[in-house]
């Protein structure tokens, strides 16, 4: 763990944690994970704030080449302690990096509004491309049209693909596709438009990472595990680890030895036992006691005044409430309240699962339950 005076809260870009001093619980060796994985693709769902945009960031700086000074972040950490093996992938690779966090809203147009912003703006990044010699007259013409946002809707659906062959073609290397929270459109379109984003989202992600021969490496990040048949048909070169797993499973939330050590880092009083008592509970594959990093550093922010469910103000949690309140949910409204009573209840758990089946499937409990 590097050793930093500052704690700020809502960091999530890794460079900026670094350079600015901030205190950093160093997760790098995700990085040689994520390396060691022979599959091509790799979702890891993850529930809120347990640092899935933080490591995707990570994860951006130690890849790109754009940048190779950005070796220097890394120099004093976890990472650099590894063999030349792994660290010979540092600022080698071309990056698509884009976030989907913001793409929601209460109609399809302006959620693929949302979406199409974060396309254009990854387009802008590597418009160095229409300056050299690599591009066809046709491909310019396409460019131009997505970062003037007039592209037909079928050139933005295929535009991570044709932007990571471009990149290839430039650089004569493979390309690394980052894309975070790529379930917010998903979850937005949820009981109003739903076939129209995943059908968009399909197309997009498909065309990114199926039979991509740009592609080295693709990591995904979301909440929930959206099944397969529903938006990623076909795509056979995908691994993925959710928190029943045991890949990666300490490098998502903090475990005991880390909370152990932020709480002498920062000289807090209060008794361990009564942290544990309040943010432990979570066990992520066979790793056991791992903790919510924002509900953690939150606290200790508060200079030990008092305890809080810190995380329930992070979300709204829409689905689940929706499934409360439909008036055939009383099954899931007994276990709620065995639950408050301190009973304990067994649910078998849906791993992959359509929307649609929330209509449908009302005896199990869904992937979906850490949102």
């Amino acid at each position: 763990m590097q050793k930093r005076n500052k704690l700020n809260l809502g960091y999530s870009d890794f460079k900026d944690i670094i350079q600015n001093n901030n205190y950093f619980v160093d997760k790098t060796l995700f990085i040689e994970e994520v390396l060691k994985v022979e599959k091509a693709v790799l979702l890891l769902p993850r529930p809120r704030r347990f640092g899935k945009t933080l490591n995707l960031s990570m994860l951006r700086y130690f890849f790109d080449k754009s940048e190779p000074e950005n070796k220097n972040l890394f120099k004093d950490l976890k990472i650099w302690q590894t063999g030349e093996d792994i660290k010979q992938h540092c600022c080698k690779y071309p990056v698509i990096y884009l976030t989907f966090k913001d793409a929601k809203a209460d109609t399809w147009n302006k959620t693929l509004n949302h979406i199409k912003n974060e396309i254009v703006k990854v387009y802008q990044e590597h418009r160095y491309l229409l300056k050299k010699d690599i591009l066809f007259e046709e491909d310019k013409k396409i460019f131009i049209e997505i970062l003037n946002k007039t592209a037909i809707e079928t050139d933005f659906e295929t535009s991570l693909k044709q932007l990571s062959e471009y990149l290839q073609r430039y650089h004569n290397k493979k390309v690394v596709v980052l894309i975070d929270e790529y379930d917010t459109p998903i979850q937005a379109s949820h009981n109003k438009f739903y076939k129209d984003a995943i059908s968009f989202m399909r197309s997009l992600l498909s065309g990114a990472l199926k039979d991509n021969t740009s592609l080295y490496k693709g990591i995904i990040t979301g909440i929930l595990r959206v099944s397969k048949e529903s938006i990623f048909t076909g795509l056979n070169n995908i691994s993925v680890y959710s928190i029943l797993d045991d890949e990666f499973s300490d490098k998502f939330g903090f475990t005991e030895q880390e909370v152990k050590q932020i709480i002498k880092d920062f000289n807090i009083k209060t008794d361990y036992s009564e942290i544990k008592k309040w943010y432990d509970g979570y066990k992520f594959g066979e790793t056991t006691k791992i903790y919510n990093p924002w509900s953690i550093l939150n606290f200790v922010v508060s200079k030990n005044e008092k305890f809080k469910t810190f995380w329930t103000y992070t979300s709204s949690n829409e689905l689940i409430k929706e499934q409360i309140k439909k008036k055939n949910a009383e099954n899931i409204r007994e276990d709620i309240l065995a639950l408050i009573n301190g009973e304990t209840i067994k649910k078998d758990l849906e791993a992959n699962f359509v929307f649609p089946d929330l209509d449908t499937k009302r005896n199990i409990t869904m992937d979906f339950i850490n949102l």
